[in-house]
């Protein structure tokens, strides 16, 4: 052994001073090539599980693989039926580490509604209202924790408002991503047989119904759920549509609103693997928080 150990100590030095007489550099290491979306069809069929974790597994797995899709969301209150919705949001998602997005968010909680439009890159927002301007000579503003942070003292309580912008915007990606629903499924029962459907596109589709715990949704770091909870809902229905690619459909759940009152959230995935270009706006068109305080 110890006279591996010194032919070895011999060979390296050896090896260094040939490379180095050859007169090329050290190669670096090469970048791993981004990836790219995989169009649903070309996603081998599977047969989803009836266990409620192996087919959350099952599902997150082919949602990478898939990696883009569009979303639409929406939060209707349960107890009014053909009530409208709370409100409506649309997603273009990356399912990249961390996501790239754009959306647009409808809130109809108010008499007037609002409209803003986000886009997510690089771990930034960047966003835009339709009804007003946030910034006297550029469209966007951007948002990040660490601006927030360092301006409160110059924008009072308007560091809240912002604070609620950029967790809200957090929320709608982690639902769009599908993490939250996921989990609601993968910690859940299913509450009978799976059903058969067709997709959208005329191919078989997996329903699956079943009933999560709240509290086990809170224990997991889902905020909701653990408003959910303390509004006294002690568990949640949902439904959870798949296709014979292993990528969701649908997914809906109960929920509790700000209020205290019941709503359903539906979450639709359509256009898995397409192409979706999502960049951040031009520099010279974002403005910071400090600058909206002047608009």
């Amino acid at each position: 052994m110890r006279l591996l150990r010194s032919q070895t100590a011999l060979l390296v030095p050896a090896l260094l001073l040939a490379t180095a007489c050859q007169g090329g550099e050290p190669e670096e290491p090469k970048e791993e090539p981004e990836p790219s979306p995989v169009a649903a069809a070309d996603l081998e069929k599977v047969e989803p599980p009836e266990d409620p974790e192996e087919l959350a597994d099952l599902v997150l797995e082919r949602m990478k693989k898939a990696l883009s899709v569009e979303v639409t969301m929406s939060v209707v209150p349960e107890e009014e039926e053909g009530e409208a919705s709370i409100e409506d949001v649309t997603v273009s998602m990356l399912l990249t580490d961390p996501p790239t997005a754009k959306m647009t968010v409808v809130d109809n909680s108010e008499e007037r509604p609002s409209t803003a439009h986000i886009i997510v890159a690089d771990k930034t927002m960047y966003t835009t209202l339709e009804e007003e301007a946030l910034l006297p000579d550029k469209d966007w503003m951007r948002l990040t924790q660490e601006e927030i942070d360092s301006a409160e003292e110059e924008i009072g309580p308007f560091a809240e408002v912002f604070r609620v912008m950029l967790t809200e915007t957090n929320k709608s990606l982690e639902q769009a991503s599908g993490r939250a629903g996921l989990d609601v499924v993968r910690y859940g029962e299913l509450e009978g047989d799976p059903e058969s459907g067709e997709s959208e596109d005329g191919g078989p589709l997996t329903v699956y119904s079943g009933t999560t715990p709240t509290r086990d949704l809170a224990d997991a770091g889902h905020a909701d759920f653990k408003a959910a909870a303390d509004a006294g809902l002690d568990e949640v229905s949902w439904e959870f549509s798949v296709t014979d690619r292993g990528l969701p459909e649908e997914f809906s759940v109960e929920m509790a609103t700000p209020d205290g009152e019941k709503a359903r959230s539906t979450v639709h995935y359509s256009k898995w693997g397409s192409d979706i270009e999502i960049s951040a706006p031009a520099e010279d068109n974002v403005g910071t928080i400090m600058e909206s305080l002047d608009a």
